[in-house]
């Protein structure tokens, strides 16, 4: 585990106090140090390259690029990952308030700073408002994030709690609304950060391999490991949880993923459930504190949160460990920093599981004293907090 570094004075963040629990701030000294108020300071904005993933299955990305530049964005594509074109996020604008004010829920106002609209499940409060008024929209904490024209009265939105609510007009970032294109809904392009599609190609797996994905919803990373390996081989994607895998099947049917199955099942257990299935390669994305992810409101997690999620964690790389056959590879990915899972964890994975970390390429973080074995995406530098290690058995 590497040395923390000096840590920031609690004078530097009075200013986020409002909007980060004190152990957000402690865990985020603890990897940050003095850096650590950047850091949240940059949790609070958008990314500002939003990246999606072309679907080669389907198309190229260069016809994917030319298709989205003619609906007016500026895309690039990334000179190491040429799957991942990234569109540029417009802004901070000033807003000007217009109307009734309506106050919507953090993980709304989250998404309308990310290009979505406003939808009756995430309105917390509204003035008395018709159909058509003018609109502004606020987060808990008082931001103004857009303006816009309402779709329906107050009655229908906080009574009936379903459907569009808002359809936003201005907004304080530009963001695309990628889930609306009809690229999208076409299956060529997935959203998905650049951070995640390393994590793919970390994975590297072969045309030929039986690969097994135990945290496979929402189906962002078994379609990308679809798409890696041609749909040829087998990939078995496992979530113990029902709707997430109605979900997931609907996406790997959408991008064209042929090669791949999703099931119902606990993977913590799949060394016993699943003991003959010996993966060439298993991908471990287990859920996490998620802190690395931008932007946020608020975040209030606490510490006992944060140990009980690397607790949990564990026991997948445990699982894995037995499961997969031996010289095989694991990869192990959260979207968080915090040390309790991320270090730690690999620590547990080496001293308790047999495994021992290996070289990743690509690596496009920056390498500490030549370092290439667990690679750390910075969220200020890199607009995501997020952790990478690879095993073999």
């Amino acid at each position: 585990m590497t040395a923390p570094a000096a840590l920031a004075t609690g004078k530097d963040l009075t200013a986020l106090s409002d909007r980060f629990s004190s152990d957000v701030t402690n865990l985020t000294e603890e990897v940050y140090g003095a850096e650590a108020v950047n850091v949240l300071r940059s949790l609070t904005e958008p990314v500002r390259t939003y990246y999606v993933r072309c679907n080669t299955i389907k198309t190229s990305p260069d016809q994917l690029k030319r298709s989205l530049e003619g609906r007016g964005l500026r895309v690039s594509q990334h000179p190491e990952i040429p799957e991942a074109l990234g569109i540029q996020v417009e802004g901070p604008f000033d807003i000007s308030t217009a109307g009734k004010q309506m106050i919507v829920d953090k993980h709304t106002a989250e998404s309308v700073m990310q290009g979505a609209n406003v939808y009756a499940p995430g309105v917390v409060k509204c003035q008395s408002i018709r159909f058509r008024d003018d609109v502004t929209v606020v987060s808990e904490l008082g931001d103004v994030l857009a303006t816009g024209k309402a779709l329906m009265n107050t009655n229908e939105i906080l009574t009936f709690r379903k459907g569009l609510a808002v359809d936003i007009e201005h907004r304080r970032y530009n963001a695309p609304q990628v889930r609306e294109l009809p690229e999208y809904a076409h299956g060529l392009l997935y959203p998905q950060s650049l951070a995640a599609m390393v994590t793919s190609h970390v994975l590297d797996p072969q045309n030929d391999e039986t690969v097994l994905d135990m945290n496979c919803a929402p189906g962002g990373k078994i379609s990308h490991l679809s798409q890696l390996m041609r749909n040829s081989g087998r990939i078995l994607g496992l979530d113990r949880n029902a709707e997430k895998i109605s979900s997931t099947r609907k996406t790997i049917a959408m991008l064209g993923c042929s090669n791949a199955t999703v099931s119902i099942h606990d993977s913590r257990y799949v060394d016993v459930d699943f003991a003959a299935l010996k993966p060439d390669r298993v991908l471990i994305d287990p859920p996490c504190s998620a802190l690395g992810l931008r932007p946020k409101v608020y975040d209030l997690t606490t510490k006992k949160r944060v140990n009980n999620l690397a607790d949990y964690q564990k026991q997948f790389i445990k699982s894995a460990s037995r499961v997969v056959k031996p010289e095989g590879v694991i990869v192990y990915s959260v979207c968080t920093y915090t040390i309790q899972e991320c270090e730690e964890v690999v620590a547990f994975a080496e001293e308790e599981c047999g495994l021992h970390s290996v070289e990743q390429k690509p690596f496009l973080t920056t390498k500490t004293n030549g370092e290439t074995v667990l690679q750390r995406f910075h969220p200020a530098r890199d607009e995501i907090g997020y952790f990478i290690a690879k095993f073999q058995r």
